[in-house]
């Protein structure tokens, strides 16, 4: 058993509760090394801990652990504090990504995470960061302006509690898939879903919502600077979920919704590739998966490969592309017939890097942010 088999053996045990089989003459180095690409170490450590099994990096990895699992308890708390503030001002909030997700594994505390999202949507976006920032006078840092897709409070310097309030989960430059995801959110995230955080319900996604919105996450991760597979598994237990809780009409309602926006994203092909990965390296029950097909086998493997060897983060940077060295490697400041050059630079090589694997899909999200711009 190589690295990589041994590495999605006990991915899958995390994910699943199946068994893994350790050989003894395992090389831990590589499958630490590769986990940590992966954002994966976090659940291997807790993994080994649970199933007693040592390595010789655990006198490294055990106190990385301890010292994760006591944040996380610490942002949980603060994820209770600021749905309470904002509930307390008649802002429905909903938590998002982080905890909510780390309860779908079967040992919740093999998920990490570093924030708390929460999502109050456009109505209430600029009255809930101005109440946080009332709340928190003397927070390390928060986002200047309200303009993105969220407002970000880091309440201490060393980052142990980050919120961030969202006016939407995710924005596209298309305005018909735009459109149509928004509308996918305020029918799917309306707060009925709820999850207990010490003793306090919490409202969470749907597992519907989870199935599209996951994959959008991770995909938005994989086209700029790289997706792992702690996001891949997340999505693999939200679509589990959710083909466990719907009935087969509603299954088929989500189906559709899956594909009519898909399809208006040009983003059909990305996700039946991904599937393709999910089901044979993770273990998703084909079923599970919603519009799979085996036609895009070998661009699977090849994007396996390279999933594999990027990891969270390791996409090639635009920095790598040789036609930035002759601006500096940065935007220039001043000169805007120079700012135009390397944003042209910029997008071609952002659109060679999508080409890849999915041709049409680099085509179009090429035209629409020139027509954006």
């Amino acid at each position: 058993m190589n690295q990589e088999q041994l590495f999605f053996s006990i991915l899958r045990s995390v994910l699943w509760g199946t068994e893994a089989k350790v050989p003894t003459d395992t090389d831990w180095q590589g499958v630490l090394n590769l986990a940590a690409r992966q954002k994966c170490l976090h659940a291997l450590s807790v993994w080994l801990k649970a199933h007693r099994i040592s390595t010789p990096f655990d006198k490294q990895l055990t106190p990385t652990m301890f010292m994760v699992l006591q944040r996380q308890a610490r942002l949980n708390q603060l994820a209770i504090s600021m749905i309470d503030l904002l509930m307390q001002h008649n802002i429905p909030a909903t938590l998002i990504k982080g905890y909510s997700l780390s309860a779908l594994y079967p040992d919740p505390d093999t998920r990490d995470f570093g924030d708390v999202d929460i999502y109050v949507g456009e109505e209430h976006y600029e009255r809930a960061a101005e109440i946080a920032k009332a709340a928190y006078p003397n927070a390390h840092w928060y986002s200047e302006t309200h303009g993105g897709i969220h407002f970000i409070l880091v309440i201490d310097e060393n980052l142990d509690r980050v919120v961030e309030l969202h006016r939407v989960t995710m924005e596209f430059h298309d305005k018909r898939a735009d459109a149509l995801y928004q509308a996918f959110t305020h029918k799917h995230l309306d707060g009925s879903t709820t999850l207990d955080i010490y003793g306090h319900a919490v409202p969470v996604p749907s597992a519907a919502y989870n199935a599209l919105y996951v994959f959008m996450h991770a995909w938005h991760h994989f086209e700029s600077t790289g997706v792992g597979f702690r996001q891949l598994g997340d999505w693999a237990l939200c679509l589990q979920l959710a083909h466990e809780q719907l009935t087969p009409a509603e299954w088929q309602t989500l189906t559709q919704e899956i594909d009519e926006m898909l399809t208006a994203m040009h983003m059909k092909t990305a996700w039946q590739t991904f599937g393709h990965i999910l089901v044979n390296a993770l273990h998703l029950p084909i079923e599970a998966f919603p519009l799979y097909t085996t036609d895009y086998q070998e661009r699977a493997n090849r994007l396996l490969r390279q999933l594999l060897r990027d990891g969270h983060g390791g996409r090639p940077a635009k920095g790598d592309c040789r036609l930035m060295k002759c601006f500096g490697w940065e935007r220039p400041k001043k000169n805007r017939l120079l700012q135009k050059g390397y944003t042209a630079c910029r997008l071609l090589f952002e659109a060679w890097q999508m080409a890849k694997f999915f041709p049409d899909l680099a085509w179009h999200e090429l035209r629409a942010t020139l027509i954006s711009l």
